[in-house]
C-alpha cells in the first residue's frame, strides 16, 4: 500500500468526517433533541386526531413528518454555523429553535383540540396566534 492510498482510505475520510459533524453539532444536540421531541408529539398526537376523525394513517404522512424533521435539522444546522461562524450573536439558534418548537407546540395545541374537543384548547391555539401576530406583526391566517 502506498502512501496516498493510506492517507485517502475511505474508512477513514468518512470517520473523521463523521467525528467533525458530531464536533459541530455537539452544542446544539439538546436543541435538537427537544425539536424531535416535539416533533414526534406532534406526529402522535396527529395520528390519534385523525383516527378519531375517521381518517387513516399513510406512508405519505408519515414520510412528509420525517422530512420536516430533516428540514429542520438542517435548518438548525444551517444556522449554528451561520451563529458560530458568521454573526456571532450567540443565541441566534436557540432562538431559531424556540421558534421551530413554537410551531410544533402550535400543532399540539390543534391536535389536542381535535382529539378532545375541549375549547380550552382552541382558546390556547387563538392565545398563541395572538401572541405570535403580537411580537412579529406577521399575520396568520387560522384555517
Amino acid at each position: 500500500m502506498n502512501y496516498l492510498e493510506k492517507i485517502c482510505d475511505i474508512n477513514k475520510v468518512w470517520a473523521y468526517l463523521a467525528c467533525s459533524l458530531l464536533t459541530f453539532l455537539q452544542p446544539v444536540g439538546v436543541l435538537i433533541l427537544w425539536l424531535f421531541i416535539f416533533v414526534f408529539v406532534d406526529l402522535a398526537t396527529g395520528i390519534v386526531a385523525s383516527l378519531k376523525e375517521g381518517k387513516y394513517m399513510t406512508s405519505s404522512g408519515l414520510r412528509k413528518t420525517a422530512e420536516k424533521f430533516f428540514y429542520y435539522f438542517l435548518s438548525i444546522f444551517l444556522v449554528e454555523g451561520m451563529d458560530k461562524y458568521m454573526i456571532g450573536w450567540g443565541e441566534m439558534t436557540k432562538i431559531f429553535s424556540c421558534l421551530l418548537c413554537g410551531v410544533e407546540f402550535y400543532s399540539i395545541l390543534e391536535n389536542f383540540y381535535r382529539i378532545t374537543g375541549h375549547r380550552s384548547f382552541k382558546i390556547l391555539t387563538q392565545f398563541t396566534i395572538k401572541k405570535i401576530e403580537e411580537h412579529t406583526g406577521v399575520k396568520i391566517d387560522e384555517k
